[in-house]
């Protein structure tokens, strides 16, 4: 069924216009093998430098 402006409504739960919606969701990164701290630590700036790249780039 159309609304007033003839465009169908939004579905049930969706964001009004100008409200914001935040999604959270966890990121698991597991490293298998013998490897020392300085790996590990530029592993997981590199997920996060990726994730944030990703992010940032997104309206």
């Amino acid at each position: 069924m159309a609304g007033d402006d003839g465009q169908p409504p939004p579905p049930q739960g969706a964001a009004e216009p100008g409200q914001v919606v935040h999604y959270y969701f966890p990121v698991e990164v597991e490293i298998v093998g013998d490897v020392d701290d300085a790996v590990v630590n530029r592993v997981v700036e590199r997920v996060f430098a990726e994730l944030d790249r990703e992010m940032s780039s997104r309206p």
